[in-house]
């Protein structure tokens, strides 16, 4: 996944970001911290037909962002059925 690097950021600088996911238990699991990049690439297991909601938080010295207009859903594809 790739992101924008926010354009008001309190007039402190980013220092890293965190990537986390939710499986729809409204809880986030944390993928990744301390990410100096505007992307991310895993490959972690996602269960098909499963909507997932994943957010990336920026920190700078007074800690994470808290904007939920960082989150982002996908519905993770269905696996295909072999053919008769």
């Amino acid at each position: 996944m790739t992101w924008t690097a926010p354009t008001v950021i309190g007039g402190s600088p980013i220092l890293d970001y965190r990537i986390s996911y939710d499986q729809g238990t409204s809880t986030y699991v944390v993928l990744a911290q301390g990410i100096t990049t505007l992307f991310y690439q895993t490959s972690p297991i996602l269960t098909p037909n499963t909507v997932y909601k994943f957010k990336v938080e920026s920190r700078n010295e007074f800690g994470y962002s808290l904007s939920f207009s960082n989150e982002v859903s996908i519905r993770a594809a269905s696996i295909p059925t072999a053919p008769l």
